[in-house]
């Protein structure tokens, strides 16, 4: 990920753009990333410092110098480097000082036979002991592996690592987006519940107002619905926003991925938090292969999944797959979905562990005022909201949980919700 001094902005008022590449500056970021990744070829099993040694050598010019550190540093991000050495550095140092400074009262102090000490004592050589004296020093880390793109694809994610560095200075983002099938939306919405943002759904009538150009126009419908999602930025939160902030960049591959999209974000940027908005759209996404509905979930509903398949229960537990909308008022995106064995009836599970307020009452709102498919909504105890704010003759019901979701206590709530709900027979 790119820090905000390597991305390459413009101001023009109240605005902020990311300067794009354009030729000849997208060959020289071509030669700069295949020289990058040769160097780093070069020096597996090498030490970090003898690496960046190497680096400095490179001829860039001063016009160059940030975009060759941003492609230097998304180059470093995708090697593995480790102290190297068997020996605690921090402990060796701790007795091999203790030792000289005891010998050095002594008359004729001898540096190699207090290395020798030391490394019998250990049973090593003298040489592992100065090897390992300050192996953990980020510069004598060893580089054991990279896994790196070409200097096609490595350009490629620098200009996406600029855009989501601006990003992690978002106070409020939103998203507008079109996606030809379902299946696009809920590879999107999945991405956002897995990295955990704090965001609301609401339908579109059109993606965005004015006449569509006919590059735009190729395979989506002017007046088609889409989606405006509103997501919390990470300037928004009192605490946790650096992990926050690069959970909402690592979301931004799967909204340009979608057939039509716009992004708009009010910034806080540079040292004096100046307020600036950020715009910029596409079309035309690359499309992405959907994982595995399980494979998109977080590693807490994972667990709970697993935990729901090893109970004796007449309900099968699995991802869920529906997008539930409540016209003019926002949709649900349930984590999983729970069909009795008998009679086919569907519950659904929504998990807010880690939302805000807002959002569950914008939950209670919308059962309040249509939202007729049967839901649990899963809030976590931090959150203050009373599981008796949604009556009991709806077909929906708030769990308030304190740090784990436990599977019989879902499976309760499941049953008491769908004996509230009218029995919706499977298909066929």
């Amino acid at each position: 990920m790119l820090t905000a001094d390597l991305v390459h902005v413009r101001r023009r008022g109240d605005r902020l753009q990311v300067v794009p590449l354009c030729e000849p500056d997208r060959a020289r970021a071509r030669e700069i990333a295949a020289t990058a990744i040769g160097l780093i070829g070069a020096h597996l099993g090498l030490a970090r410092g003898t690496l960046l040694e190497a680096w400095a050598q490179v001829p860039i010019a001063p016009s160059e110098l940030r975009l060759a550190r941003g492609l230097w540093k998304l180059a470093l991000d995708a090697c593995e480097l480790d102290e190297g050495a068997e020996l605690d550095p921090v402990a060796l140092r701790r007795d091999l000082f203790l030792l000289a400074a005891r010998r050095r009262r002594e008359p004729g102090f001898d540096r190699a036979a207090v290395l020798r000490e030391i490394a019998d004592a250990r049973q090593v050589g003298t040489d592992a002991v100065e090897q390992a004296l300050y192996a953990d020093l980020p510069s004598a880390h060893i580089l054991r592996k990279a896994s790196l793109p070409s200097a096609e694809a490595l350009v490629a994610k620098y200009e996406l690592a600029q855009h989501q560095a601006v990003l992690l200075r978002a106070v409020s983002v939103r998203v507008r987006v079109f996606c030809p099938t379902p299946a696009g939306y809920r590879y999107l919405f999945r991405k956002l519940k897995f990295h955990g943002l704090l965001y609301t759904i609401s339908r579109l009538e059109r993606v965005r107002s004015g006449p569509l150009s006919p590059r735009e126009r190729v395979g989506v419908r002017e007046n088609s619905a889409g989606y405006a999602i509103d997501i919390d930025g990470p300037f928004s939160l009192f605490e946790q926003t650096t992990k926050y902030g690069l959970r909402l960049a690592l979301a931004l591959p799967a909204i340009i991925a979608c057939d039509q999209w716009e992004v708009t974000a009010d910034l806080r940027w540079g040292k004096d938090r100046r307020p600036l908005r950020y715009h910029c759209r596409g079309g035309q996404g690359v499309a992405l292969e959907e994982p595995d509905g399980e494979q998109a979930l977080p590693d807490d509903s994972s667990a709970l999944l697993a935990s729901l398949r090893g109970l004796d229960s007449p309900w099968q537990a699995a991802t869920a797959d529906t997008i539930l909308d409540v016209p003019g008022l926002g949709v649900c995106v349930p984590d999983l979905q729970f069909v009795h064995r008998e009679s086919g009836q569907r519950v659904f599970l929504e998990i807010l562990g880690f939302w805000s307020r807002a959002a569950v009452w914008k939950r209670v709102e919308m059962v309040e005022r249509g939202l007729r498919d049967p839901v649990v909504f899963a809030v976590s105890k931090r959150l203050r909201v009373s599981e008796e704010v949604l009556p009991d003759d709806v077909p929906a019901s708030l769990l308030v949980y304190a740090r784990t979701l436990g599977a019989e206590a879902i499976l309760e709530k499941v049953t008491q919700v769908a004996a509230r709900a009218p029995v919706e027979k499977r298909a066929g």
